[in-house]
């Protein structure tokens, strides 16, 4: 089972928790300076380092080489969050490391040389820290990696020097963002060091109520820390989002009920959906679960779901490149069957 397939802690809001660390070795350049060669030298290092960890981990990790992946491959590790759209496009010496249940991934030659990355179900932000820091305990005693005592840890780009982390938590905020408080919320995250993206990271938009909360300062702080912060301001944004989605609830239940009934309605009975209209009536659906309009669908369901539908992990799933209309109508089936 993918780690994505579970529940955990406040999963009424919080769908999951990420770690990501950025780290380099010493001996080379930075990724956007190496040449074709010195890349796959450092690729091979890297995957050479994590798997003297013993056999148990040549077998749980799979070594995937971008540019020998066909593009379709490469874009459903997007949808799946285990690597980025940028790092997708391919190039020497790109290489993926994951692990069989893909809570574990890690970036060879991105903008820095390693980017591990580790992720639950829920809010479970410190269970998290821990899995990246134990790969990145065991890269650090066979690689020598860039660390200033005074700085940290050296980085592609001054932004992630220092801890080299970005703690992140993506949220489900129906409510705040149907009563437009959402932008407050944004705004304040921001001022004191935080930043919201979209479901799929940077530059995307927030569909289906989907935010990605993550830290923006890596200097001067530890990661223990940061995580504290984090885990703090996300509680905060809990309550606010529970109280909403009960006021809501209180002040107009059938409004609430039907909205809720007719996304189960389409979703149950669609012939053909895209995979935008399918994320926002996923989020109805999850907001009339969390408010028990609706107690037959499991929110290890919805997550499965939310990750499932985008094109490129929809044409893996059935085996076959696809038209729009296929992928649309193939879309539209695996929903029925899941509800």
């Amino acid at each position: 089972m993918n780690w994505y397939e579970g529940t955990g802690p406040e999963s009424d809001v919080v769908l999951s928790s990420r770690i990501r660390l950025a780290r380099n070795l010493v001996e080379f350049p930075f990724p956007h300076k190496l040449n074709e060669a010195a890349a796959r030298q450092v690729a091979d290092k890297v995957e050479e380092a994590l798997f003297s960890g013993g056999a148990g981990l040549r077998r749980e990790f799979a070594s995937l080489e971008m540019d020998a992946m066909p593009e379709v491959d490469r874009v459903a590790l997007v949808e799946k969050h285990l690597v980025s759209r940028e790092f997708a496009s391919g190039g020497a010496g790109r290489r993926t490391l994951v692990n069989r249940d893909e809570s574990i991934s890690m970036m060879v030659n991105e903008e820095d040389h390693i980017r591990i990355q580790a992720m639950r179900a829920g809010l479970a932000l410190d269970e998290t820290y821990a899995d990246a820091l134990r790969l990145a305990r065991l890269l650090e005693e066979k690689l020598a990696v860039g660390f200033h005592p005074q700085f940290g840890y050296s980085t592609a780009c001054p932004t992630n020097t220092g801890t080299g982390m970005r703690a992140s938590v993506m949220v489900h905020l129906p409510g705040l963002t149907m009563t437009g408080y959402v932008n407050a919320l944004v705004e304040g995250l921001r001022k004191i060091g935080f930043t919201v993206r979209g479901l799929y990271g940077e530059g995307s938009e927030a569909t289906g109520a989907i935010y990605q909360v993550s830290n923006q300062i890596t200097l001067g702080v530890s990661e223990e820390e940061t995580i504290a912060d984090l885990k703090r301001l996300v509680g905060q944004g809990l309550e606010q989002e529970r109280g909403v989605r009960k006021e809501l609830y209180r002040l107009q239940p059938l409004t609430l009920e039907d909205r809720v009934h007719r996304a189960y309605g389409v979703l149950k009975h669609a012939r053909r959906i895209s995979s935008e209209e399918a994320l926002q009536l996923l989020s109805d659906l999850r907001l009339g679960v969390s408010l028990g309009i609706l107690r037959d669908i499991r929110v290890e369901t919805l997550n499965r779901l939310t990750l499932g539908v985008g094109p490129a992990t929809l044409q893996k799933t059935v085996g076959r490149a696809m038209t729009p209309d296929e992928r649309d109508a193939a879309r539209a089936a695996s929903i029925r069957g899941c509800l």
